[in-house]
């Protein structure tokens, strides 16, 4: 797959040096508007002026549960390795988990018994938790999120299902509603500024063992890593995007063998990008394009690894 080599051209008033650096800077917006596409697509977008969510409010510290110990131990270090490339903290070996992976032939029963303990899906209890429960798929993720204002009053999540116990904790003389910052910004003007800054908390992920026979245990563990380190929209199509998450899209010798350089550039942009800033997606797919173009710039023969 072509995606789009990015050259230096070399100043000439010759006419086919004139129709190269024409083509090469096709081939440049044309990797621009792929790496903008790309970013948008996969990430969840904020709304009603919350930040994106990543890994802020703690380290993350994976467990893996149903395979054998020495893939749980690869597949400990390899998310390891995915984090701390990313620029995500890395709790240190004795942790309370809040990364988990769950392996099973048959998920469907253990994740109907996990309801009945509400603090695992941070009480939610509404429509999401049941189509994650209930709707199958080779992989399901599980975001628990919370929210801060702006200038640190703590928030309640916006999809909080009101009627469940969370929310009853928050309940004020208005409902189970959010807290609302009165307090003046400390980050300058709110134009510029998220005024919710959305945390993940906690992550479940969930793998359905028959749907993943075909995949090497580094294919699932890189895309495990990705989905689990940003807020990923299983349903949206990344088009021909070279990326991890079109694993289950593709037959099985079309499949990626691993994190591409797109998804590296897209966990790097998402860490090392201004979370409060409102603009952060703008300056995640610059971020990202200058990573890709980059290693393209160098590496013009290894572009699809």
């Amino acid at each position: 797959m072509f995606l789009g080599a990015v050259f230096v051209p070399t100043i000439s008033t010759s006419a086919d040096n004139l129709d190269s650096v024409t083509v090469q800077a096709r081939d440049r917006e044309k990797l621009k508007h792929d790496v903008n596409e790309f970013v948008a697509t996969a990430i969840v977008q904020s709304h009603n002026d919350e930040s994106l969510e990543r890994w802020t409010y703690a380290p993350v510290c994976p467990l893996v549960a149903g395979v054998s110990q020495a893939q749980g131990e690869f597949m400990l270090g390899r998310l390891s390795q995915i984090a701390k490339a990313a620029g995500v903290q890395i709790a240190g070996e004795k942790c309370s988990p809040n990364f988990y992976v769950i392996i099973s032939a048959d998920p469907g029963p253990a994740l109907k018994k996990l309801t009945q303990h509400p603090a695992v899906f941070n009480y939610e209890t509404g429509a999401e938790l049941r189509r994650f429960v209930e709707t199958p798929r080779p992989v399901r993720v599980w975001y628990n999120e919370g929210a801060t204002g702006v200038d640190g009053a703590g928030m309640v999540s916006a999809i909080l299902d009101t009627s469940s116990i969370h929310a009853k904790k928050f309940a004020n003389a208005n409902g189970a509603e959010p807290v609302i910052n009165q307090m003046p910004s400390q980050y300058g003007s709110r134009l510029n500024v998220s005024t919710v800054t959305k945390d993940i908390l906690s992550v479940i992920v969930v793998v359905d063992s028959n749907q993943v026979s075909g995949l090497n245990i580094g294919q699932l563990t890189d895309y495990i890593g990705v989905v689990g380190l940003a807020h990923v929209d299983l349903d949206k199509d990344t088009h021909e995007a070279p990326t991890i998450l079109s694993l289950f899209r593709y037959a099985d010798d079309a499949r990626p063998m691993g994190m591409t350089l797109w998804d590296k550039a897209l966990l790097h942009a998402l860490y090392s990008t201004p979370q409060k800033n409102r603009m952060q997606l703008s300056e995640m797919q610059s971020a990202a394009l200058r990573d890709i173009s980059s290693y393209a710039a160098s590496n013009v023969d290894d572009l699809k690894n």
